[in-house]
């Protein structure tokens, strides 16, 4: 123990200091998954995985706070993990990386949907699609995005999406970006 002042404070024990840091790296490397995956669309299973790690993170968290402030006055270790969660969880509320993600790829997607060649899973700038292919005039790009049928639909200028009417099993468009949409497939009919 050291005085300061009036108050006596515990030197803050290095066991104590590194299961705060690697609680606030684990909160940190899950942030960058989760923005990555958003810009993405790589898979469900990275997003899953972010997750489970954050949930971890948290509970360790809530174990260690209490401790830092009342016997350590450590408060900067203390709050740099929710803050870091804070400003991840709000990029992605915002659309952030997903825009960020667009903005990288749309180019390389526009090329490939005027040439429209079928195939399965590539990479188009950043995003990584499971296939493309012509339907409904336009080109298709199926992203398997939270185990949803659907992805990003280009038809030409001049043209829109078709409306099936709600009928089950056929995409429904919205707009996305200029001539973009994003489509989803329905498994139900709607009235």
């Amino acid at each position: 123990m050291t005085t300061v002042g009036t108050r006596t404070t515990d030197l803050v024990p290095r066991r104590w200091s590194m299961a705060m840091r690697i609680t606030t790296g684990a909160a940190m490397v899950a942030i960058v998954v989760v923005l990555v995956v958003d810009a993405t669309h790589i898979d469900l299973l990275g997003w899953v995985v972010a997750v489970l790690t954050l949930l971890a993170s948290g509970l360790s968290w809530m174990i260690l706070a209490p401790i830092g402030c009342a016997r350590y006055r450590e408060y900067r270790a203390v709050i740099a993990a929710p803050v870091v969660v804070i400003i991840g969880v709000g990029l992605v509320w915002f659309g952030v990386p997903e825009k960020i993600g667009w903005w990288m790829s749309a180019s390389a997607m526009t090329e490939a949907a005027h040439s429209c060649r079928e195939s399965e899973g590539e990479w188009f700038g950043v995003i990584r699609t499971t296939g493309v292919r012509p339907d409904d005039g336009g080109c298709q790009f199926t992203i398997d995005d939270m185990a949803i049928l659907g992805g990003l639909a280009y038809f030409p200028p001049g043209t829109q999406p078709p409306d099936h009417g709600g009928r089950g099993y056929q995409p429904v468009y919205t707009p996305y970006d200029g001539n973009w949409y994003r489509f989803a497939v329905t498994m139900h009919d709607h009235p």
